[in-house]
């Protein structure tokens, strides 16, 4: 702060004389004050070196009030010439033009902070302060991000799609099976539709087709795959082994149609969901038996209206639509934000359970948490530290992670790793929490769980390994939930609540498959409940 200057101008005691005539009072004391009535009296007076005490202000011989410089900071004071009986009148500083015109990329000048704004690189940039006389960058988020308060953030505040638990579908409306059931029947092999007068076929890359759960879809380089829509969104990103479980949706207000797919093996399966509401619980095989040949999965309503009709597919590579004569399709749009899980096969799905990575908790959770797009960036036998068939959790974030601007992000691995060395684990989740915070657009939400133990009683290397997880997430700023206790950290550390282990003795047998790790059907249903309710600890009110 600084010391301002006072008087020197038409500042004068005066006093009424004869005929109410204004006299000029010489030698008088003056007084300053912090209000204009009671406050208290400002002694910290300086003459106009800035460093000589003033014990006694005096006016001049001519009754004017002379140059001098207030307390530090003080830019107006009330003088009182009347030995502190009053009245006081208001008096400011001479020099604060000389404050307005050295502001010019800061306002220390006005406030003694040095408060920046050459930071503004990017339209929609946002200024916050910090508290320590600075001002700090706040990037631009994505569209429909919201300002959430965080107190690990410098800014004490940060972008977020924050979920909040009263936006969230009833779960058991997010579950509820349809009472608008179609027949549905394959046919083929074959090229063409068996829909009467069928339209031309609507191809996957133009037609009005929303995909979900993938990205970077390609036709493939033989026939019929060049006629064929795959993503290569999931590590090792190829047209023949990338991510094979995604959604598509469309509108339309057909009463039938069909759809066009390869069939590879009875890993080929689907499960069909209208306005909303799945058809099915489980994953369904489509009938088809003739591999690598093209079918048609024909579905026919008992009525014709308009519907939203969502696929989610797994190991079924997409042809397009067939639509009857008359009949409309059109694109709708996907909500709930784009979710993400990166683990292994207790996501990516497994023999144990019906479907693989469609099948699997994720998408039950998905649903649960009103988000259409879910992505199931997981790979079996993979982890921290542990490659499996395929590679890290680390070296799967440029091409899986990086390129879809994901709003959501679940971590969820570890069993793989536990028979590792605990410090190597512990520095690949913390290099792989920060890389992720980076990949991420500003504002995701990142959410790590601990180790998994089916059989409800945990070894030492798997609750060493959920401790290790634990630490590398409080680290790097990050809200950490451990399967082996219940328990619910924030990004800070703070034990939110603690809903006790999810896999038990007593429930093992329920809900683990015969291979004694990875969960049944039952297992995923479980499962999407229980992360579904540790987030919501997590999420504001």
């Amino acid at each position: 702060m600084a010391r301002h200057r006072f008087g020197g101008i038409a500042d004068y005691v005066i006093s009424l004389g004869a005929d109410d005539a204004a006299t000029l009072e010489p030698s008088t004391t003056v007084t300053a004050w912090n209000a204009a009535s009671d406050g208290t009296q400002y002694t910290d007076l300086v003459e106009t070196d800035g460093a000589t005490p003033i014990t006694t202000l005096t006016t001049d011989a001519n009754g004017a009030l002379p140059e001098f410089f207030g307390p530090d900071g003080v830019r107006s004071m009330y003088l009182d010439a009347n030995g502190g009986a009053g009245p006081r009148r208001r008096t400011v500083a001479t020099d604060l033009g000389d404050d307005l015109t050295t502001v010019e990329n800061d306002l220390s000048a006005l406030t003694g902070t040095a408060l920046t704004t050459d930071a503004i690189t990017t339209a929609g940039d946002l200024l916050a302060g910090t508290g320590v006389t600075t001002v700090a960058r706040v990037g631009v988020a994505s569209d429909g991000m919201t300002l959430v308060a965080d107190s690990l953030q410098t800014t004490k505040m940060r972008w977020s799609s924050a979920w909040r638990r009263r936006d969230l579908p009833d779960p058991v409306l997010a579950e509820t099976l349809t009472d608008d059931t179609p027949t549905i029947q394959v046919n083929g092999p074959q090229s063409t539709s068996s829909i009467p007068s069928a339209q031309a076929k609507l191809t996957p890359d133009t037609g009005p087709f929303l995909y979900l759960g993938a990205g970077d879809f390609e036709f493939g380089s033989t026939f019929p795959d060049t006629e064929l829509y795959r993503p290569t969104s999931r590590y090792p990103n190829t047209y023949s082994s990338g991510q094979s479980n995604w959604a598509v949706e469309f509108m339309t207000d057909a009463s039938t149609f069909g759809i066009q797919f390869k069939y590879m093996s009875s890993a080929t399966k689907y499960r069909l969901t209208v306005d909303g509401r799945k058809v099915t619980d489980l994953p369904q095989l489509t009938g088809a038996s003739s591999e690598g040949s093209r079918h048609e999965l024909q579905v026919t309503f008992a009525t014709a209206k308009p519907r939203r009709i969502r696929f989610d597919v797994t190991t079924f590579p997409f042809g397009g639509l067939f639509l009857g004569p008359g009949a409309t399709a059109w694109k709708p749009t996907s909500r709930g934000g784009r979710l993400g899980v990166l683990g292994d096969s207790i996501s990516g799905g497994s023999d144990e359970n019906a479907g693989s990575g469609i099948g699997s908790w994720f998408y039950r959770a998905a649903r649960m948490l009103g988000c259409t797009d879910a992505w199931n960036q997981s790979r079996g036998g993979t982890g921290y530290i542990t490659p499996g068939s395929y590679t890290t959790f680390g070296n799967r974030v440029a091409g899986d992670i990086d390129p879809y601007s994901f709003d959501r992000l679940i971590v969820w691995g570890g069993y793989n790793d536990s028979g590792g060395d605990q410090g190597a684990i512990g520095t690949a989740a913390e290099a792989l929490f920060d890389s992720l915070k980076a990949a991420a657009v500003p504002g995701c939400d990142i959410y790590v769980l601990g180790c998994w133990s089916p059989l409800g009683s945990p070894t030492a290397t798997l609750t060493n390994t959920d401790a290790t997880l634990k630490a590398a997430a409080l680290a790097e700023g990050l809200p950490f939930i451990s399967p082996i206790t219940g328990s619910v950290y924030d990004a800070a550390g703070t034990l939110l609540d603690t809903q006790g282990a999810w896999i038990t003795t007593a429930n093992a047998t329920g809900y683990i498959g015969g291979d004694g790790v990875h969960p049944n059907d039952s297992g995923h249903a479980y499962l999407a409940r229980r992360i579904v309710e540790a987030l919501k600890v997590l999420m504001p009110a």
